[in-house]
């Protein structure tokens, strides 16, 4: 059995591979394609130079083992960035990285070098897969992508993102070729802001009639990336957008990875792409086509737009599909009959899944899909597939569907993965219980508490048995109350359990202890019990902010509803003991709710902190969820202003300023 699927399998490879090869040739000299230059564009030193020279250098190691390393002559013909005051740059090509064979670097080519400083001199701060896009060749000094590196250089200097964007759309109506493909990545970077910023659609369309099919696939993922991000549903932006991917498309010429990036911006336009005839007919499913990464495009296309007519065509297409036929058009086909008719769906993804494990084929892919089903129908599909012989991977993939699901009937089935001789299926089960959150997941979990050796999980787990009235975990919670990175877990678990006789203990620590961090931790910890009559104590505590227990003070009060203590987080707020900003950040989410509570200021400083560049990413995090936890109006404002700030571009902060950006709908 396994050697005739093997054999089916390369099969369908060799004629994927053959189907593909026409199309590959066309774009297989284009170095560019997918060339990023806006990280190097930080490098220290980026210079046009020629080469002069290229030796070669043999050394044997050990007697046996050979290595050529080549060095290189650069002559600086042009300066774009830094200084460099020598008439020759030598090099080898250790310095320069890359993986391709250095005999592509030849006499008299003109190169582009984007150096960093290293601990012996310069190297390759643009190390890319290979060594024309890591050493880029240019047509002399006058090559276009020049003009593109000044601009990537000049967004690196911005702090602005409006700014960035702005330069980027600026370029693009300039560049030609190969020098637009960094600024067309550079640009879906700020899809978001570059979705409300007048002529950025046009920008990029411009690049759709490029020759090249590598700027024409660049083009159509910045398109793509505009439309995924215009959270405003802009009908002239949309309405452009599909009628210049549908004219993209319909060109006899077009490459498969470019056809693939064009249907994907179809699949994101929503409603005008049904609306456009030439783009809604490029997403019928019986139109002809030639490889099967295409069919998985249109496939998933009819299932972001939900286009009903083709629900017969997707459920005969799937029920045709051959059980080991490429993934992505499965779980394609899977997605889009479950958005058109789950009922279906369940029962037809159950019997191929069914067929499929008869067969010896895994099926851990095709039962993460049945959680794309409503939930109830989810639950039962995965009771049906339990009763089958589940592999390790097969049951983690069920672990994780059921986390995915939260279905109380799921249960006893994850009860049977709690085993710690398999600790990875071991948590993936526990999460799920954890997000079921049943007494009966609570009564599983149970025997397992002293099994489980991770402290962090322990607590987690003695959390979760407090919430349901199982006090079993009390020692540990009090055992590592004081640890640094065990406090916070520590103390939720504390405040579940809800053990009588916690509180005396906390209050003797308090009493007589002389060690801070058991101080400060059992502050925190009486604060999560809500001990009201400890709150004149800790009110005492944080007249003096520079108290090494205020930190934990101020958070205790925010957990008691203390309005007295406003004036003091206000205080805090504007601290530059980051523990101490941080605490009264917190507090504020706290106290902010509480009936008749206004304090403007405060929340003036909130707004602010959340705005403020120079403000610790943390800080800012802590302040921009008490915004959002108190419904405060001032959020808006100050989502503008942060999603502008190039500072934070790449984090955690920037992620979750642009998801409440899109979920509230606000216009920049």
């Amino acid at each position: 059995m396994r050697t005739r699927l093997v054999r089916v399998a390369v099969g369908w490879s060799v004629l994927l591979a053959a189907l593909l090869r026409g199309e590959a040739a066309q774009g297989r000299d284009e170095w560019y394609r997918g060339l990023d230059l806006e990280p190097a564009a930080h490098a220290d030193l980026i210079l046009v130079a020629r080469v002069a020279e290229v030796g070669e250098q043999k050394t044997v190691y050990g007697g046996k083992a050979e290595r050529i390393t080549v060095q290189l002559k650069f002559e600086p013909l042009k300066t774009l960035k830094g200084v460099f005051t020598r008439d020759a740059l030598l090099l080898t090509t250790d310095d320069l990285g890359g993986s391709d064979e250095p005999v592509s670097l030849e006499k008299g080519q003109v190169r582009l070098l984007l150096l960093g400083r290293s601990g012996r001199g310069y190297a390759n701060y643009n190390r890319q897969g290979t060594l024309e896009q890591s050493v880029p060749p240019l047509n002399g000094q006058n090559d276009p992508l020049l003009d593109t590196v000044k601009v990537l250089i000049a967004v690196g200097q911005q702090h602005d993102r409006d700014k960035k964007v702005s330069l980027l759309l600026d370029g693009l109506r300039e560049a030609k070729g190969a020098s637009a493909v960094p600024l067309l990545l550079a640009l879906q970077r700020r899809a978001l802001l570059a979705a409300q910023t007048k002529g950025a659609p046009g920008a990029v369309t411009r690049h759709l009639a490029d020759d090249s099919p590598a700027v024409r696939d660049a083009a159509a993922g910045a398109l793509r990336a505009l439309l995924a991000g215009d959270y405003l549903d802009q009908k002239e932006l949309r309405e452009g957008a599909v009628a210049a991917l549908a004219a993209l498309l319909g060109r006899d010429d077009l490459p498969l990875e470019v056809r693939l990036t064009a249907l994907e911006g179809l699949g994101t336009a929503g409603a005008p792409a049904l609306a456009n005839a030439a783009a809604a007919a490029q997403l019928k499913i019986d139109r002809p086509r030639d490889t099967f990464a295409e069919r998985a495009a249109v496939l998933r296309g009819v299932g972001e737009l939900k286009i009903a007519p083709q629900r017969e065509a997707v459920a005969t297409l799937l029920e045709a599909l051959p059980l080991d036929a490429p993934y992505d058009v499965q779980w394609a086909a899977g997605l889009a009959l479950s958005r058109l008719d789950a009922d279906g769906a369940q029962k037809l993804l159950l019997t191929r899944l069914r067929k499929k494990s008869a067969a010896g084929i895994g099926i851990d892919g095709d039962i993460a899909l049945l959680t794309e089903l409503p939930k109830a129908s989810a639950a039962a599909a995965l009771l049906d597939v339990f009763k089958l012989d589940l592999r390790h991977g097969e049951k983690a993939s069920f672990a994780r569907a059921a986390a995915k699901v939260a279905d109380a009937r799921l249960v006893p089935a994850l009860s049977g993965m709690l085993s710690p001789r398999r600790p990875d299926l071991r948590w993936l089960a526990t999460d799920a219980l954890l997000k079921i959150d049943t007494d009966a997941a609570a009564e599983a979990l149970r025997p397992h508490l002293k099994e489980e050796e991770d402290l962090h999980r322990k607590l987690v787990l003695a959390e979760f048995l407090g919430k349901h009235g199982l006090r079993d975990g009390y020692p540990y919670a009090m055992e590592h109350l004081s640890e640094p990175s065990l406090v916070e877990q520590a103390a939720a678990a504390l405040a579940a359990i809800r053990e009588p006789k916690a509180v005396p203990v906390l209050r003797e620590i308090l009493k007589t202890s002389n060690d801070t961090t058991w101080n400060s931790a059992a502050i925190r910890a009486l604060g999560a019990l809500g001990e009201k009559e400890f709150a004149p104590q800790f009110l005492e505590i944080v007249q003096n902010l520079k108290d090494p227990l205020a930190p934990a003070a101020l958070i205790a009060l925010g957990d008691l509803g203390e309005a007295k203590a406003l004036p003091k987080v206000r205080e805090g707020l504007a601290s530059r003991n980051q523990q101490v900003a941080y605490a009264s950040a917190r507090a504020a989410g706290k106290l902010l709710a509480l009936p008749g509570v206004k304090a403007d200021e405060l929340r003036d400083r909130l707004a602010a902190l959340f705005a403020d560049p120079d403000a610790g990413e943390g800080l800012r995090l802590a302040a921009l969820e008490t915004l959002v936890k108190v419904h405060d109006p001032r959020l808006d404002k100050a989502l503008r202003a942060a999603v502008r700030d190039a500072g934070l571009e790449g984090s955690s902060l920037m992620g979750r300023t642009e998801q409440l950006l899109a979920e509230r709908k606000v216009k920049l």
